[in-house]
């Protein structure tokens, strides 16, 4: 790898840090989920106001953290690579993503999808300023193939896969659709594996603390391995 690369991985670092420390805005300005009276409440765990989680003590410097470290590694991998003007900016928003459905089991849209829009709008600009038009057109190929993907298997066992997290999928494969069908392949293997793992039920004394587990933080530390992993191999 390029020892010059330590340069961006330092400058995506403080934009990443930045950026995590407006995670719990973008957590408290989501407004609060419908009641689905077809949902069983004994399935989800109890509900914990947007407001109230983003104002958890220590929050805002855990989320720093995470998205200095996240986007820190993109830029080691990408140096000064274009992709980092779509993939920086959405790190904040995965790892507000990732915080709220952790603990409420919940992707809300008025993150999602808007972040299609700017994540899509990015990826345009990127293509027209460097002369390829297949760089938008595979991230349009991620964002349906993903999106199908996930949709598909809601749509065979709802249970296993919710809509937000078809959306967010959908959000990824616009991401990741640039780097081609390896890395949104890698992606889907890497969540599938890493939610196999975060669902082995925990125990402690022999009682079970959590049957369930939310699917989005698998979603994006897939395509963050994705990333990582792809351009490393291919390094």
């Amino acid at each position: 790898m390029d020892a010059l690369h330590v340069l961006p991985a330092l400058a995506c670092a403080v934009l990443g840090a930045s950026g995590g420390l407006l995670v719990p805005w973008l957590i408290a300005a989501c407004p609060e989920p419908a009641h689905d009276p077809a949902e069983n409440p004994e399935d989800y765990p109890p509900h914990v106001p947007f407001a109230e989680l983003a104002a958890r003590p220590g929050l805002r410097i855990r989320s720093a953290v995470a998205c200095a470290l996240a986007a820190g590694a993109l830029g080691l991998v990408l140096g000064w690579g274009w992709a980092l003007l779509w993939l920086v900016p959405l790190v904040p928003v995965c790892c507000a993503l990732t915080v709220i459905d952790y603990v409420t089991w919940y992707l809300p849209s008025r993150l999602i999808r808007p972040s299609w829009l700017v994540t899509g709008a990015l990826v345009g600009a990127v293509a027209v300023i460097v002369g390829e038009a297949q760089v938008a057109l595979w991230g349009l190929i991620g964002f349906v193939g993903l999106g199908g993907y996930y949709g598909l298997i809601r749509l065979l066992s709802p249970r296993a896969m919710a809509g937000g997290d078809v959306r967010l999928g959908a959000l990824l494969g616009l991401a990741l659709g640039p780097f081609g069908l390896g890395t949104l392949f890698v992606s889907v293997l890497a969540a599938a594996l890493l939610g196999v793992a975060g669902m082995v039920p925990m125990r402690r004394r022999g009682t079970m603390i959590r049957r369930r587990v939310p699917y989005g933080p698998f979603l994006v530390l897939g395509a963050l391995v994705a990333v990582v992993v792809g351009q490393v191999l291919g390094a």
